[in-house]
């Protein structure tokens, strides 16, 4: 029930914080690709959770199919090369990296003070 509820919350703001990522990439409002980008995302999670003994981050497959998305984005519709598009890509990954070191800093700090 709280899940249901939870994304019930979720189609209420038109797609959150995600949603926002999304359509930030590139200025395409069309929820096709949105819908597409979960699916596939979806079908990833289920393959590494169920057939796949294989850990995985959840947050690096999600920032490869939104630079896939990028990339098809700026070849097909706006006509840009694949350097511009890897600009915003090296950025979601900068960003992802830091998230990773502070992670792994806290984790670090929070082992050698005993927590």
């Amino acid at each position: 029930v709280l899940l249901v509820a939870m994304q019930g919350v979720i189609f209420y703001q038109a797609g959150g914080r995600i949603q926002k990522i999304v359509t930030s990439k590139s200025n395409v409002s069309d929820v096709r690709s949105a819908a597409i980008i979960n699916f596939v995302y979806g079908l990833i999670l289920l393959v590494f959770k169920e057939w796949s003994n294989m850990p995985m981050s959840t947050t690096w497959v999600f920032l490869g199919l939104l630079a896939g998305r990028e990339i098809a984005i700026a070849l097909q519709i706006e006509g840009r090369t694949v350097r511009q598009a890897a600009g915003l890509i090296g950025l979601d990954a900068a960003k992802a990296g830091t998230g990773l070191v502070v992670s792994v800093l806290l984790a670090g700090v929070g082992i050698w003070v005993g927590i």
